[in-house]
């Protein structure tokens, strides 16, 4: 599964770079859960569902003029997969450019990704990818 959980969660990164949103949403199973970290303004909030997952995509991107993601490494687990990097962002009114480090754990079930978690470090990430 390992290699598997690797080539999906790589794609994310790809269509998500690519703007290909609809197929970026293919990649998630329609049951999913968004977890996001204590570090999140909403912190460990949690979102069920690809549909509301998409909407809350849109609303995040309607902000900025651009945002691409920059994958440092990607590690795999089983069937969870740790991702490490950058969002690099431009707002669209500001015109501010920033770099937001992301650590997140994906969770893949048959050939989906079933839960997305979002960490404030990387250890942490790991940690947990570990201990499931």
């Amino acid at each position: 599964m390992s290699q598997e959980a690797l080539e999906i969660v790589r794609q994310v990164a790809e269509r998500w770079n690519a703007q290909d949103i609809d197929g970026l949403f293919d990649l998630y199973h329609d049951d999913m859960v968004v977890v996001t970290g204590e570090h999140w303004p909403d912190g460990n909030a949690v979102m069920e569902g690809k549909q509301r997952f998409r909407e809350s995509t849109q609303e995040w991107l309607d902000v900025w003029q651009s945002v691409h993601v920059e994958t440092d490494a990607v590690e795999a687990y089983g069937d969870r997969v740790v991702a490490h990097g950058n969002w690099v962002t431009k707002g669209r009114v500001s015109g501010m450019e920033g770099a937001m480090p992301i650590h997140i754990v994906f969770t893949v079930r048959d050939g989906r990704i079933a839960r997305v978690e979002w960490f404030s470090d990387n250890d942490s990430a790991v940690a947990a990818a570990r201990d499931a």
